[in-house]
This record gives C-alpha cells, sequence and structure tokens, in this order.
C-alpha cells in the first residue's frame, strides 16, 4: 500500500512524498499530475529502505490551488442563449476541431434541498406522532 505524507513549508510549497510499489506510484503520481487544483513544482524519482527492504519512492515539491478545482462552463447554444453552469474537478477533451467533451463533477442544490425537506417533514410526522403518543399516556 502506498503511504503519502505532507509537510507545510514557510513558502506555502507542500512537499510530498509516496512510497509504494513501481506501479502505485506511477498511478498516483499520473492523478496528482491530472488534478486541476495540483501543480507539481519539481519531482524525484529514488528508493529507500524500509525495515532492510529496498522500496521505490517519490519526492515531489506541489502548489496546493484549491480554487481551481472549480471551473465555469459555459455553453452557447445555436440560438446564441448563453447557459452557464459551475463544474468541479473538470478534465476535457478533444474528438475533433470544435467538438469538445467535459467530464467532472456536478451539485444538483435543488436535489439537495429536496432532500433536506424531506428528511424535515419525516422528522416532524415522526414527533407528532411521539408527542400524540406521550399525551394519550
Amino acid at each position: 500500500m502506498a503511504s503519502a505524507s505532507w509537510l507545510f513549508s514557510p513558502w506555502k510549497v507542500l512537499k510530498l512524498q509516496v512510497e509504494g510499489s513501481k506501479e502505485q506510484l506511477q498511478s498516483f503520481m499520473d492523478d496528482v499530475h491530472r488534478n486541476p487544483s495540483v501543480k507539481v513544482l519539481e519531482q524525484e524519482a529514488g528508493y529507500k529502505i524500509k525495515g532492510g527492504e529496498v522500496q521505490p519512492c517519490v519526492k515531489c515539491s506541489i502548489h496546493h490551488l484549491p480554487e481551481r478545482r472549480m471551473s465555469l462552463i459555459q455553453i452557447i447554444r445555436t440560438n446564441g442563449q448563453k447557459i452557464e453552469f459551475k463544474m468541479f474537478d473538470m478534465v476535457q477533451g478533444a474528438i475533433s476541431e470544435g467538438v469538445k467533451v467535459l467530464a467532472g463533477r456536478l451539485v444538483d442544490v435543488f436535489s439537495v434541498i429536496k432532500e433536506e425537506k424531506a428528511a424535515f417533514d419525516l422528522w416532524r410526522k415522526l414527533r407528532e406522532t411521539f408527542d400524540k403518543q406521550d399525551g394519550d399516556s
């Protein structure tokens, strides 16, 4: 299993050391490089002796930029209408010239509100039932 340790420096640069198998390190570092909220400043691959065994490890310095996790997407329809929404952890790829595919996470605040309202209604009904039972006793 890969392990990671984060160290904060006074220059707001995070130092990261990751240990594990070569495959785990490669997969993890690929994810780090694709993450829009992380900018890798320097990376050094090497080995570490741990418990008498030689283990691959990677050390790197990164800037953590959480504000880059959210992207404002604007789609302009053929009739000129603009559609805007925010997407988290967005990645994009070009299928052909002028055609892009976007992938990421969206948060539907209206569904969250509806779920909270349903949970509140259930709580209120349960409270009324228990209050009624207490009044009957």
